[in-house]
């Protein structure tokens, strides 16, 4: 059991993974999803002192391959490519979806209420930890933060999975809806793509 308790420990969430500090040489955003989706390899929404080290040695063969001028522009773009691959495909939709709760959720477990009886619900928290990380996406100028949970509650109330009258939920989401909405969010994007007749990309080979 301690060993489990351990190995809980060790793990870093979103908030410690966003105040890692990268060598002055190595700029990095770790607010950005496509680059916190490359550095959680498992997608478990946690980060290993394992999958600092394997990202830090992708870091390492990349600024080999690509250089070192504009690093983080191109680092950017490998992990977007990688991404890519997956949410191009429903069932990767699914899986980004789900990832991207369990990484906004952070230490967070699930929340049950009589009010709702077999529904799982995210906090306010976890779900303002969201908005923040859509904010290069640019969702501030559609809907304040406020306006996004009454979103997702409204959408709870609708799909039967929770009642706008129950005040004890007044500060809970279904954890149903959140996926469905960032599944729907992904695929928005995925369709762009392919509206504009732009196939998967393909990671670089190394010999650009």
């Amino acid at each position: 059991v301690k060993a489990n308790k351990d190995k809980v420990k060790s793990k870093l969430y979103l908030h410690q993974i966003q105040q890692l500090q990268p060598p002055e040489d190595c700029t990095l955003d770790m607010r950005h999803i496509a680059t916190l989706w490359k550095l959680d390899n498992d997608h478990d929404g946690a980060v290993t002192f394992q999958e600092l080290l394997n990202f830090a040695e992708f870091v390492n063969e990349r600024r080999k391959i690509v250089g070192s001028l504009d690093f983080q522009g191109k680092l950017k773009a490998q992990c977007v490519m990688e991404l890519w691959e997956v949410i191009c495909e429903v069932p990767g939709e699914w899986a980004f979806a789900e990832w991207v709760v369990l990484l906004v959720s952070q230490e967070d477990q699930c929340h049950f209420s009589q009010a709702a009886p077999g529904v799982r619900f995210m906090s306010r928290d976890a779900v303002m930890t969201l908005y923040e990380l859509l904010q290069p996406y640019q969702v501030s100028l559609h809907i304040d933060q406020q306006g996004f949970l009454d979103m997702l509650q409204q959408i709870g109330e609708k799909d039967n999975l929770m009642s706008l009258q129950a005040e004890e939920l007044d500060d809970w989401v279904p954890v149903e809806v959140v996926t469905c909405w960032v599944k729907r969010f992904v695929n928005a994007y995925a369709s762009l793509f392919r509206d504009l007749g732009l196939d998967a990309p393909r990671p670089s080979s190394g010999h650009e």
